[in-house]
């Protein structure tokens, strides 16, 4: 169970670009990820990502496939990273490839 919700600076822009419904369900897939974080719920499935290398990164689905949430967990805390629509959002994880610390936490240092 994850405690706490964090959310690293990127997040915010991309979760408000986000269309009302989509933002809605976002905040049920995080309803869900902190009672079992690594685990699929209902309306959103979770897959460990394999391309961040330095952390354990995981990304949910929901939003019928159509988005993804990226996020971490640190011990009891559930760090959220990016979210936006399929198309592009794995290119978009280039801007965080290396840009975390031990363990998930975010890195100061921004472009």
């Amino acid at each position: 169970m994850a405690r706490t919700v964090l959310r690293d600076p990127r997040f915010d822009p991309e979760f408000l670009a986000l269309p009302e419904r989509v933002r809605d369900s976002c905040w049920r897939v995080v309803a869900g990820l902190r009672r079992k974080p690594k685990a699929s719920g209902p309306g959103f499935r979770v897959e460990r990502l394999r391309r961040m290398a330095p952390t354990e990164a995981w990304t949910a689905h929901f939003a019928n496939d159509r988005y993804r949430l990226l996020y971490v967990v640190d011990g009891e805390t559930l760090i959220l990273f990016g979210v936006g629509t399929r198309p592009g959002f794995y290119r978009r994880l280039d801007r965080i490839r290396g840009r975390t610390g031990p363990k998930g936490t975010a890195v100061a240092n921004r472009r």
